[in-house]
């Protein structure tokens, strides 16, 4: 769904880029042509239905795989320390509302999401002198892709949409609206 031209490559680049084994985009491939997702047009294979497999993705992604991902929620006392860090020398992306604010401006974060590994989360915790708490305005989630992005600070736009629309909050649904567009087109 982040590299929508992948479907058309070999299963074994689409395994390389995902991270997971070539058996793995075989079974999955199978199971999106059973569903109508992917089809032979042309005698290539596209993306099909590309609006409500997105939309279907970012429900199981808020559910089901997310909340695996939670290394940690922590609390800051001061929320403005997000936008002095360079993400890329800290080892992690901004994703959410943090991401959509560095994007444009028009969203003031109440929550800071981060994707990176357990030592970054670590790190993070302890220079920015963050406390857990499970209520906390700090999140980081292992960061499970292994694909470039640009800009590189910033988590694939469809995990800044995800994340955003994951809060249930109004001004992120909001902020998640002005994605759609550009994701939606990117699957056509």
């Amino acid at each position: 769904m982040a590299q929508p031209a992948l479907v058309s490559s070999p299963y074994r680049s689409i395994a390389q880029s995902a991270g997971v084994a070539h058996g793995t985009v075989g079974i999955v491939m199978a199971e999106l042509k059973r569903l109508g997702f992917v089809g032979d047009i042309g005698g290539r294979r596209r993306l099909l239905q590309g609006e409500r497999l997105l939309r279907q993705w970012v429900d199981a992604y808020g559910r089901t795989l997310r909340p695996k991902l939670l290394l940690g929620n922590y609390r800051a006392s001061d929320i403005g320390w997000w936008n002095e860090i360079d993400p890329s020398e800290a080892d992690v992306v901004l994703s959410g509302e943090a991401a959509v604010a560095r994007l444009s401006g028009v969203l003031v974060p109440q929550i800071i999401t981060l994707y990176g590994n357990r030592a970054a989360a670590n790190r993070m915790q302890i220079q920015h002198r963050m406390t857990p708490d499970a209520h906390g305005n700090v999140e980081i989630l292992s960061r499970f892709w292994r694909f470039d992005q640009q800009p590189p600070e910033l988590a694939p736009a469809l995990l800044i949409y995800a994340d955003l629309l994951a809060t249930g909050d109004a001004r992120c649904i909001e902020a998640a609206a002005t994605l759609e567009e550009d994701l939606f087109a990117r699957l056509k």
